[in-house]
């Protein structure tokens, strides 16, 4: 069998990022930089080890929006979801609406391991976690988040921001807002030619409870298939699900196409749907081959492969990748 170049590619979120200092946008580039290190050096175990790592690592920094870092919903508590693929035989662990896990994707690899099933959702997910001796944190949700909650939640209310119109025009009658959308993802590929892929996320600020987005649901925010590749997506979840945007860049893959055509195309069909600033992808196909697009003004990415003496990390279009 051909070796392979084993790589790791992660992305942090994609979204306008405007506003951000140079001193946040240096430390997210460091965040990424640490966590696409985080997977590279568990590749020698295979590529799902290395997507799980480097999830692990955003989720547990708390500068992502995902595990520590998670957002609030409109009633102020955190729901998180996550997902993870293997390509060698299609398993599949995905999980939502948990309140005190720290790491979802690594309840979402349980899951896949461990189970019959690959969707886990809510408080018997949680019981999984507690089974399985994965970390619980009760703290979750800090004063800091609660003080930023009110803030955003206070512009919201006042007509700041288009998002989630037709939620404000509940709540006004009785009964998002920022367009950052820090979901989080891997895709690797190690030197037996074996892909994986894995994303987390906290939803979006001031969500409706119980919202499920793109993340969790295989095909939508994460695919990998050996005969393929792996890809994830991050933006909009509810566009992104709508065209099974991570299944579709795969099978654009299958079809010949290389990963970097293949996220090229996936984002011109969303764009074409939906309209710029609502998604981004990356992906690596079966010959190893790294992708990587978005429509947005940018968006968080890292990627560190054999060879390369330290990750390349990037933000914006225009860096050097």
């Amino acid at each position: 069998m051909k070796k392979v170049r084993p790589a790791v590619l992660i992305h942090g979120g994609a979204g306008s990022y405007r506003g951000l200092s140079d001193e946040v946008l240096s430390m997210r580039l460091e965040h990424l930089s640490r966590a696409v290190m985080e997977g590279y050096n568990a590749i020698s175990k295979g590529a799902l080890d290395a997507v799980e790592a480097a999830v692990r690592y955003m989720e547990s920094c708390g500068f992502f929006n995902a595990g520590l870092g998670s957002v609030l919903t409109i009633n102020g508590i955190v729901e998180m979801d996550a997902g993870i693929m293997d390509g060698r035989d299609l398993r599949v662990g995905a999980t939502a609406l948990l309140r005190r896990v720290k790491n979802p994707v690594s309840l979402a690899r349980k899951i896949m391991e461990n189970t019959d099933h690959i969707f886990i959702a809510g408080e018997w997910a949680e019981k999984l976690a507690e089974l399985y001796g994965l970390e619980l944190l009760d703290n979750i949700v800090s004063e800091e988040k609660l003080k930023r909650f009110k803030e955003m939640y206070e512009s919201w209310i006042r007509g700041e921001g288009s998002r989630m119109s037709k939620l404000r025009e509940m709540i006004l009658k009785g009964r998002g807002i920022f367009d950052l959308h820090d979901t989080v993802g891997a895709v690797a590929i190690d030197s037996e030619g074996n892909v994986a892929s894995a994303v987390s996320t906290g939803g979006y600020w001031l969500k409706f409870p119980g919202r499920i987005g793109d993340v969790p649901l295989v095909g939508c925010g994460f695919y990998a298939d050996n005969d393929a590749g792996a890809s994830a997506a991050t933006g909009t979840g509810e566009f992104i699900a709508r065209l099974n945007l991570s299944r579709l860049c795969c099978d654009l893959m299958r079809m010949g196409f290389q990963a970097q055509d293949a996220c090229k195309l996936a984002i011109k069909r969303i764009t074409d749907k939906f309209g710029p600033g609502t998604a981004g992808i990356i992906a690596v196909d079966k010959n190893g081959g790294l992708g990587f697009d978005f429509n947005t003004n940018g968006m968080g990415r890292a990627l560190m492969y054999e060879g390369l003496d330290k990750p390349i990390a990037a933000i914006f279009r225009e860096e050097k990748n």
